[in-house]
């Protein structure tokens, strides 16, 4: 039953990777220059926080002067962001998404929940570690103060959760993990473990940040493997109840 389960959930994966992948060609080629030119706005708000120092560079800088840089419009950049300070929810998006990505790719490989948990733990770190740690350390704040309207999830912006929801649920699929916990909760939890990680790097150089991430996971799925649910307590029967 269990590699049957495998082989349904991996072909899943690849039929949800070749959709996220291929799509129709206009709207795929018209979405794929829409993130190219919001990854040039990014990396030129990245590159001019950092020349001005993070510590005041993100409110002297102005939009004009990030399209500028980006080689775009200051109409182009409003276009993407209401605001300035969104580029820096646009990092968290980003890295999201190459996590799901690599997810389902691992997981179309037909790789092992541990295998597959440590690589992705070993590719976010070295992602994160691409940028300065004031960078990811604002970007934080900015995911915690930034308005509800600007957190709403779609196809195109989302949290880790999603990559780990997708990798638990095959290995509950799979027989890998127990099912007396849903892969949503099992996320949520590992996402809250891998962003206090990642703050802590932001404000530790002696911080290893992928050895971090990889323990944490182990952690977790270690917790999850021989968790023992008990059964859910009977409510007491009222007086009035058990008079009738």
């Amino acid at each position: 039953m269990a590699r049957t389960s495998t082989k349904r959930v991996t072909s899943a994966a690849v039929v949800q990777l070749r959709a996220h992948q291929d799509g129709p060609k206009r709207s795929s080629l018209a979405q794929e220059r829409s993130r190219e030119t919001r990854r040039k706005l990014v990396k030129a708000a990245l590159d001019l926080w950092s020349e001005r120092g993070f510590e005041t560079g993100i409110d002297t800088t102005t939009a004009e002067e990030i399209a500028a840089r980006a080689g775009v419009a200051k109409g182009t950049f409003y276009f993407h962001f209401a605001r300035k300070e969104q580029v820096l929810l646009e990092m968290g998006w980003l890295t999201a998404r190459a996590l799901y990505e690599d997810a389902l790719r691992a997981l179309a490989n037909g790789r092992s929940l541990d295998t597959v948990l440590d690589q992705l733990m070993t590719k976010l770190a070295r992602r994160i570690e691409k940028g300065p740690r004031a960078a990811v350390g604002r970007m934080i704040q900015e995911f915690h103060r930034a308005p509800e309207s600007e957190l709403l999830h779609d196809q195109e912006h989302f949290g880790f959760q999603r990559a780990f929801s997708v990798v638990f649920t095959h290995a509950q699929d799979s027989g890998e993990l127990p099912n007396d916990i849903s892969p949503r909760d099992l996320a949520a939890m590992l996402t809250t473990l891998v962003m206090d990680g990642i703050r802590d790097w932001t404000v530790d150089e002696r911080v290893d940040l992928a050895a971090v991430l990889r323990q944490r996971t182990a952690l977790l799925l270690a917790g999850a493997r021989n968790l023992v649910v008990a059964p859910p307590r009977r409510r007491r029967a009222t007086a009035s109840a058990r008079r009738t």
